[in-house]
């Protein structure tokens, strides 16, 4: 080896015995920094000990009322969900009995219709509520009432378009007044207990 690789080598050994002292210091000076701050995290757990738990009891008592309320919310919502889903099926019920369906809606234009009237029905009931059918109502009501070209949008019964205000005759508000009526009691015999 010659001088210059001497003092290279020299040089390296040095640098390596300062490493090894500065990485022993900063472990000695790590373990007594985590030795304090143990020292300081038990005492401290200790002194909070009975606010800890407190504060446990707290947190666990919200979660079982919060959780209650997401409970009664699902409940309630699945129970509204059944409800709005009978009705839905009623409203299916009523189209498919084909004569049943147009005496409801005789009898919903018969007693409301005014002169002048234009029945607007949906797309669903174009060839089931006609513009004959309005016409021969028409003729036997006595009155001047036309069916509309423009179809409205909603599901099953008619509008009547009127000269100063129109009647919604639509099955989804004939329903939603028996709804109101008859929910409480709906929900009773579904499940047994209060809405």
């Amino acid at each position: 080896m010659n001088n210059k690789e001497a003092i290279i080598q020299k040089i390296l050994d040095d640098a390596e015995k300062v490493a090894k002292g500065n990485i022993d210091e900063a472990e000695k000076t790590a373990k007594q920094i985590l030795d304090r701050a143990n020292r300081e995290v038990e005492k401290y757990r200790q002194d909070n000990l009975t606010k800890a738990d407190d504060l446990y009891a707290d947190a666990l008592e919200r979660s079982k009322v919060v959780s209650n309320l997401d409970c009664k919310k699902l409940l309630l919502n699945a129970k509204k969900a059944t409800i709005d889903k009978a009705f839905e099926e009623a409203v299916d019920d009523i189209m498919k009995d084909k004569k049943g369906y147009l005496s409801l809606i005789e009898n919903m234009i018969s007693s409301c219709a005014e002169d002048g009237d234009e029945v607007i029905v949906c797309k669903e009931d174009e060839k089931v509520i006609t513009k004959k059918f309005v016409t021969d109502l028409a003729k036997k009501l006595d009155k001047k009432i036309t069916r509309a070209d423009e179809f409205g949008d909603f599901k099953g019964g008619v509008i009547l378009a009127g000269k100063n205000y129109d009647k919604n005759l639509t099955l989804d508000i004939e329903l939603s007044a028996i709804r109101q009526e008859t929910e409480s009691k709906i929900s009773k015999i579904l499940f047994g207990g209060k809405k």
